[in-house]
């Protein structure tokens, strides 16, 4: 118990003997350049916390900057409202931010539990020294800001990326600022992640949220990623001014910030507010961005030898391209178009060789923007074949393999076949085809028009005339005996008679005599032979008498007898009407037989 009391006797004394911090950390205030929190109150509780965590996350020296008791004691250092453009007028400011920072000075951990954040906050760039490779962000807010999970990230002019700083549990004040830099000569400065080269001719700088989204984008040169129009590059630094306690944004880096090319002897330090031009009748207003109306896309000729891509002014009135640029897709890369007056109706092309824009082949997004870097025309193509572009045609964008440069687009289905070939109904190239080279005929022959076969030229036949006594027959085109022909000529029928037309005879001319008689009684007519025959009874005996079966036989064989000689009868007739066929017939014949012989 002893040793116990003596020790809470010691503490008590050295608590009423030691300074507070705030007295501390006034030791070391000359690296502030101005004030930035009114509230004494929340710079007393972020020193507590210091005692207890001594992770540095914002600046010893702009806490000190906080104090109220910091102006009036230190009379040197500038006020919020006193502009730092000239490092004449405040050398001590200017010496104090190169001395090395006091490690018993560190700026606070903030206890995040017993603050309010914003994760969607307006948090922006303040400064970025091309030279002294350093970002300073600021708070506009009046919360403190929670930046968990937000990045940094720079951009070449060649579109690298690089990602500086991805916050972990850092927590910027409302309306303060946080600087991040790897220099060990200044003081509070948060390490970056990545070393950042910062190029002094063009490049970007973009604040991203933890959900993404973009809080603040700076750009300087002409290849950059920017809010409106970038800044002139070929700078030492870069600042966004102060009207009072009020940060200047409206969205365009060109006129929201300033920039030293060091030139000027003009130095602007971090933690600082410069204040802007006051407007008066030496200062200029800023110029109004030109918003390239009537400008659009026409043609985009990716997959070709020589990539271009074509203007058109759509408009009525004259346009100038004075701060219209293009980009393509995500690159970050900006090319400025020029100075150049396009009439109403007149085509601009810009030969892809001659920027620094790399143009996909087959698959891309066109941008064209106004001054202010504002989107107001797009085109997008895919799966573009090599010598087609992506055409502007009746408002419509198509596919065509005609390519019509710096003039009216054509549409175009189907690029040229090569020679010796041609495009079939399918759209496909084929090969035309060529008449086989046929050999010339033989002599005496010629080639049909129908088979394409040689065939032999047929003189004209010469009819030879028939000798004395003959003719010819218009039938069979045969000599015939004038004589033979006059002897078979038809003498006429006797009186009484005609000639049968199909048998050539003459016949007698029917009469009454002719007619048939009526047969007996008990006889009938029969049908066939015109003869009269007994009619059968019908009570005949079927089976007669041998007397009468002999008699039949008789007659039947008496009929046999009939047939054949009327047979014989026709027979002979006919032999004598065709004989000269006949005798025509046997003697062909006779020469087959004989000419089979002789083989």
């Amino acid at each position: 118990m002893k040793y116990l009391r003596n020790t809470l006797l010691m503490i008590l004394a050295a608590a009423l003997i030691m300074p507070s911090p705030l007295v501390l950390a006034e030791g070391v205030s000359s690296a502030t350049q101005e004030s930035k929190v009114d509230d004494v109150q929340t710079v007393d509780n972020s020193l507590k916390s210091a005692e207890e965590a001594k992770d540095p996350v914002v600046d010893k020296d702009q806490i000190d900057s906080n104090s109220p008791s910091q102006s009036s004691e230190n009379p040197e250092t500038p006020t919020e409202n006193s502009s730092t453009n000239s490092p004449s007028e405040n050398p001590a400011a200017n010496e104090s931010s190169k001395s090395e920072p006091n490690p018993e000075s560190e700026p606070p951990k903030i206890d995040k539990s017993d603050e309010r954040t914003e994760e969607n906050a307006t948090i922006l760039i303040s400064k970025i020294s091309q030279d002294k490779k350093y970002i300073e962000i600021y708070n506009p807010t009046n919360q403190n800001v929670d930046l968990t999970g937000w990045k940094i990230e720079y951009y070449a002019g060649s579109g690298t990326k690089t990602v500086g700083k991805i916050f972990k549990d850092e927590v910027i004040l409302a309306n303060g600022f946080l600087v991040l830099s790897n220099d060990k000569m200044l003081a509070g400065a948060i390490k970056f992640d990545n070393n950042l080269g910062l190029a002094q001719n063009d490049g970007s700088v973009v604040l991203s949220r933890s959900d993404g989204s973009v809080a603040d984008t700076v750009g300087w040169g002409n290849n950059s990623k920017s809010a409106g129009s970038p800044i002139k590059g070929g700078v030492k630094i870069v600042w966004r001014c102060f009207i009072g306690e009020n940060i200047i944004d409206s969205k365009n880096n060109s006129t929201d910030f300033l920039s030293s090319k060091g030139s000027d002897n003009q130095e602007i330090v971090p933690y600082s507010r410069p204040n802007c031009k006051t407007p008066d009748s030496k200062s200029e207003s800023p110029k109004e961005l030109n918003k390239c109306e009537g400008l659009k896309l026409s043609e985009i000729a990716s997959n070709i030898d020589e990539q271009f891509i074509e203007i058109i002014n759509s408009g009525e009135k004259t346009v100038i391209t004075t701060g219209c640029k293009l980009t393509v897709g995500d690159s970050g890369v900006r090319e400025n178009i020029g100075n150049i007056e396009l009439n109403p109706g007149e085509f601009l092309t810009i030969k892809i060789k001659n920027t620094k824009l790399k143009l996909p082949k087959t698959k891309g997004k066109i941008y064209l923007l106004d001054e202010a870097g504002s989107k107001i025309d797009i085109a997008e193509y895919n799966n573009i074949p090599k010598g087609a572009s992506w055409s502007l045609i009746d408002d419509e964008w198509i596919q065509t393999f005609m390519i019509t440069e710096n003039s009216e687009n054509i549409f175009k289905e189907y690029l040229d076949c090569q020679n010796g070939y041609e495009r079939n109904a399918l759209g496909r190239c084929v090969k035309i085809a060529i008449p086989p080279v046929e050999s010339p005929c033989p002599v005496g022959q010629y080639r049909h028009p129908e088979t394409l076969r040689c065939r032999k030229i047929e003189a004209a036949k010469t009819i030879t005339p028939c000798k004395d006594g003959y003719y010819r027959s218009e039938e069979t085109g045969r000599c015939r005996s004038i004589a033979s022909v006059a002897a078979k000529t038809l003498k006429p029928c006797p009186e009484g008679q005609f000639r049968n037309s199909a048998t050539g005879r003459c016949k007698k001319i029917a009469s009454t005599d002719d007619i048939a008689k009526e047969c007996p009684e008990g006889f009938e007519r029969n049908p066939q032979t015109k003869r009269c025959r007994k009619i059968k009874s019908a009570n005949m005996p079927t089976v007669g008498s041998a007397a009468t079966e002999v008699k039949q036989v008789a007659g039947a064989t008496w009929g046999w007898w009939v047939f054949g000689g009327v047979s014989l009868l026709v027979v002979g007739y006919g032999v004598w009407q065709w004989r000269w066929e006949i005798s025509q017939f046997v003697r062909k014949i006779r020469e087959s037989i004989k000419s089979a012989n002789g083989k």
